[in-house]
């Protein structure tokens, strides 16, 4: 047990390394845009109002008007109080504000913004997803060290940590990372049978991502294995969703209100299933190429844990389907398969019975390091330089259609951003410290 904890923290450690160095660490898309906003809004001046994006918010849906008059953002309160949180313990006084160019294509008349009066505390705030990332794969460590020996366990984390779209979206401050860092963290309390953590963990998530109640068997298992006495867990699950609620009664006075307005879930199913997981633009498997092990590891995995198995892949399975019937399964102008980023680290368990197999078997081992390398080739690409930028030079400016960047070839998101490479300089990269690292880049 303390070699595991051990190796637990030090995978902790270097994950957290990683992804905090590689962070993008400043605002790129919308949705960051108004979560940031609300989080020092809410550090400030202890409230969640965002009326300084007023503009934005006529151009793209990032919020709703409330009964008091304020705008208030959409999203859930996971990351903007660890945003706020992190914000208070880290700015600095006397320093330079944090700003953020509006982008000309949605308004050319705004320029420039003071988001937040702290550079320093701003930047490490929008690095938190760095620590849920780290956390996800810690979590996801520990619970293969539950069923697989150290050389398995090690290997697939490596691999699902940065061969997946799991590290782009660690990068930034979308809240389906911290949703799938506490799902995969309650299913590993769930396997170590402590029903209590694990619904504590499940609560958690739900802050991030309330749709994660369709993941109940996750911590459902554990009650399950310790019986009557674990129901008390339960009040963990039940205090996370009181917690949304109370947030969106602040925000829209109603508990069941969470500022989407007419967005919902529509019977689009089958193309939905189609776009998430094989559309040239969004396909889970054409970002995390590695993930497509976890079908013959979940049959495989089955002969050893059925029970484990069957919540591990009910759960992948709800998730699909949810994001399948969403208006806008596609995630919007979000680079990889954004909607999906919470089963990612679920998927990554369910692949180590595959890469155990393939051990010592030089076709099948072959085959995992041509999928890895993929994975990680993507990876790099997107690293190299800011994706949006790329969408937005060639949709914007370039003439090409928006759709054909999800269901075309030649003109997906992924052709383009390899495309844009062709005049790549080491300014481009999409990671704020490794450019202040290079002392050369503004």
């Amino acid at each position: 047990m303390n070699n595991r904890f051990v190796a637990g923290a030090l995978c902790f450690i270097v994950f957290l390394f990683i992804y905090g160095v590689t962070s993008r660490a400043d605002l790129q898309l919308t949705d960051e845009v108004a979560v940031f906003t609300s989080a020092i809004s809410l550090e400030t001046q202890g409230a969640l109002e965002i009326d300084k994006l007023q503009w934005l918010n006529d151009t793209i849906n990032i919020g709703t008007v409330g009964g008091d008059g304020h705008l208030y953002s959409k999203y859930f309160p996971g990351n903007v109080i660890t945003a706020a949180i992190v914000y208070n313990l880290t700015k600095t006084q006397a320093d330079q504000p944090y700003l953020w160019i509006a982008p000309k294509d949605i308004n050319p008349e705004m320029g420039v913004l003071e988001l937040a009066p702290s550079n320093t505390g701003a930047r490490i705030a929008l690095k938190i997803n760095a620590l849920f990332g780290a956390l996800a794969m810690t979590a996801l460590f520990l619970l293969l060290k539950q069923y697989f020996d150290w050389k398995t366990s090690i290997t697939t984390v490596i691999l699902v940590g940065l061969c997946t779209d799991w590290w782009y979206q660690s990068r930034g401050l979308l809240s389906e990372v911290g949703a799938g860092a506490f799902l995969i963290t309650s299913l590993c309390f769930s396997a170590y049978q402590k029903p209590h953590h694990s619904g504590f963990a499940f609560g958690l998530s739900l802050l991030f991502r309330p749709t994660n109640i369709i993941a109940l068997p996750v911590w459902g298992k554990s009650v399950w294995n310790k019986g009557g006495n674990a129901v008390w867990s339960v009040l963990a699950v039940i205090a996370g969703g009181l917690g949304v609620m109370f947030f969106n009664w602040i925000r829209f006075g109603s508990i069941f209100d969470f500022g989407y307005g007419s967005e919902s879930f529509v019977p689009n199913l089958l193309d939905g299933l189609y776009g998430a997981l094989l559309s040239p633009g969004r396909s889970l498997f054409l970002y995390s190429p590695i993930l497509t092990l976890a079908i013959p590891g979940a049959l495989s995995f089955y002969k050893k844990e059925k029970t484990l198995t069957i919540v591990s892949v009910l759960t992948v399975l709800l998730y699909v389907f949810m994001v399948a019937s969403w208006h806008s399964w596609d995630g919007g102008w979000s680079w990889g398969s954004r909607l999906l980023t919470p089963i990612i680290p679920i998927l990554g368990f369910l692949t180590a019975s595959a890469i155990e197999y393939a051990w010592g078997r030089r076709a099948d081992i072959l085959v995992v390091v041509i999928l890895s390398l993929l994975g990680f080739g993507v990876q790099l690409a997107a690293l190299a330089k800011n994706p949006l930028e790329t969408l937005v030079q060639f949709v914007v400016y370039g003439g090409v259609d928006y759709n054909e960047t999800v269901n075309s070839v030649n003109n997906s998101w992924l052709a383009l951003q390899l495309r844009s490479l062709k005049n790549w300089q080491i300014c481009d990269l999409d990671a704020y410290t490794i450019r202040q690292w290079l002392g050369v880049c503004r």
